[in-house]
């Protein structure tokens, strides 16, 4: 067999397994807390989703997200090392996702400032006109990937945040 026929085999079969394929951007958010009773909720409006045919990725960059000021903004690039490390992802196996409609929890590995940690998550799907719409949340502490927790003119962030996700999907 030559290389390119073995090159066109390996590739049309990863391609098979890859079954599902976003529609859409999807979007990222988080909440954290403060001191003095600061609330602070950022938003990606990108959220790349891929499938390796074992598991689907989450991706978002340090760049996608804002928090409506740009300092605080500047000092999440800062404290998260976002040039350094630019992507945050949650990689969750296929296994025992139920995708068909309906809800549940799941775990997958949360990556973010380098360091990768187990994270269970709950989510929900529902199908309509052949697209499963996902929305999934979880939380998490900065402290378990090594974040720098800022603390700026007496205010300072909690390491505690919840994040969320919603994309879509077609098969």
């Amino acid at each position: 067999m030559t290389r390119f026929a073995l090159l066109s085999v390996t590739l049309s079969a990863s391609l098979a397994l890859a079954g599902w394929t976003q529609q859409g951007d999807g979007e990222a958010s988080f909440d954290a807390k403060g001191n003095i009773g600061m609330k602070i909720h950022g938003v990606a409006k990108k959220l790349a989703v891929a499938d390796d045919g074992k598991a689907l990725t989450l991706t978002v960059k340090f760049d996608d997200i804002s928090t409506d000021n740009t300092l605080r903004d500047s000092h999440l690039k800062e404290d998260t090392e976002a040039t350094k490390y630019p992507d945050i992802t949650l990689t969750v196996p296929l296994e025992g996702l139920k995708l068909d409609g309906g809800s549940g929890t799941a775990k997958g590995t949360f990556a973010m400032h380098g360091q990768s940690k187990a994270v269970s998550f709950k989510y929900s799907s529902r199908v309509k006109d052949g697209v499963t719409h996902v929305e999934g949340n979880a939380d998490i502490s900065l402290k378990d990937y090594g974040v720098k927790v800022r603390s700026y003119l007496g205010v300072t962030v909690k390491p505690e945040v919840s994040v969320a996700a919603k994309f879509s999907l077609k098969q």
